[in-house]
């Protein structure tokens, strides 16, 4: 006569199956987190061969602008330490005064896709289609604006007016990260309309570019050539005008580390630079347009918009292209260098996404300050220049 389970171990089988089911989950979780580590060390190495070759072009590494504050001066009774998701915003907008990634205007061809984008951000969050998207007021009213692209009134007139001026908070057109060194800028950030390289363009051009030289001839080259040139060159064309481009030493110097940008790059359009595709095709570097599923789009839509005159009212704003570098881990790397540029801090959030820092001593530092700079900070992976 056959015998059934007892309770008892009923109760031990299940607890097996728990356990081996536990034990399995964390091996994979613990191979996916290798993998990106693995990565972002690959990645990490690569981006200091690009560096080392900047410093050996120009004898000093990327000298990024600051573009916000580098300290918590003036804010110290603004960040509620208590609250760790509120004193991250703050933190990361310290981490991030010296950007990795170069921003700069779509070229009005994409207005059309921005237009559509715009569209149907707004009809989702009308329709309460993604409300965890959508759950906060302003993400509300930003997403059922919409946002202006290139070619619309609206937003030029807001733009023109502040074209003189070349605060970051106030005109962001164009954002001068460390990628705008290592990559050929010109070649890159001219899609734009030729209105933000005219004679009389936009002051965060024409303040942060110096003109440059016809490699043949000497001549100083006025901007609205350079623009047309780099027209030629993404429409492949092959001409005098694209060898002069190519050949302006603050171009023809990115060639020398160009292969090491291959497939790593966070972008939307496929760029050959030098014969170097830099379009990174995992998954995790997605740009706003190679998906158009809303959920995982306005985020990073949200992000890449700014309101020209600051008032934060997310109405009449301007998408903004990429191109930068994430970690294993899908986050934006990080970058320090102080003047005269002779030596950086290079590295990544980790696998909690949040950091600290690191030019701020944790003397500076006390009771729950200290706390969360170590516990942000534990699972960083920092690499130094030599």
């Amino acid at each position: 006569m056959k015998r059934g389970f007892t309770l008892i171990e009923l109760m031990i089988v299940i607890a097996v199956l728990v356990t081996l089911m536990a034990i399995t989950f964390r091996i994979a979780n613990t191979v996916s987190d290798a993998e990106a580590r693995t990565m972002t060390i690959s990645r990490m190495q690569r981006i200091e061969n690009c560096l080392s070759g900047f410093h050996a072009a120009f004898g000093c590494y990327p000298p990024v602008k600051l573009q916000g504050n580098r300290s918590f001066k003036g804010q110290e009774e603004s960040i509620n330490w208590g609250n760790e998701s509120e004193a991250w915003r703050w933190v990361r907008e310290i981490c991030r005064s010296q950007p990795v990634g170069c921003r700069f205007p779509f070229s009005e061809g994409m207005s059309g896709y921005i237009r559509e984008l715009s569209d149907l951000i707004a009809s989702a969050a009308s329709s309460g289609e993604y409300e965890e998207v959508f759950k906060d007021q302003d993400m509300q009213e930003w997403a059922a604006a919409g946002f202006a692209s290139a070619g619309d009134s609206a937003i030029e007139g807001r733009l023109s007016s502040k074209k003189g001026e070349v605060l970051w908070s106030e005109l962001k057109l164009f954002q001068y990260g460390m990628m705008s060194y290592l990559l050929p800028r010109y070649l890159v950030m001219m899609g734009g309309s030729s209105k933000y390289f005219e004679s009389d363009g936009y002051a965060q051009w024409t303040k942060n570019n110096d003109k440059s030289c016809d490699p043949f001839t000497g001549r100083t080259i006025e901007w609205t050539e350079v623009y047309e040139w780099a027209k030629d060159h993404r429409n492949g064309l092959k001409n005098e005008n694209v060898v002069k481009l190519l050949l302006m030493p603050s171009q023809a110097a990115c060639a020398r580390w160009m292969p090491n940008l291959e497939g790593i790059c966070r972008c939307d359009s496929d760029l050959n630079l030098f014969g170097v595709h830099i379009k990174s095709s995992y998954g995790g570097d997605v740009g706003i347009f190679d998906s158009m599923e809303i959920e995982a789009l306005a985020p990073a839509v949200r992000s890449a918009c700014f309101t020209p005159d600051g008032d934060g009212s997310y109405r009449d704003q301007y998408l903004l292209d990429e191109v930068t570098v994430n970690d294993g881990w899908g986050n934006e790397f990080y970058y320090y260098s102080r003047s005269p540029h002779q030596s950086y801090t290079f590295w990544s959030s980790g696998p909690d996404g949040k950091t600290f820092p690191p030019w701020i001593a944790r003397d500076e530092l006390s009771g729950q300050e200290l706390d969360i700079a170590a516990k942000w900070t534990k699972d960083d992976i920092t690499h130094m220049s030599n």
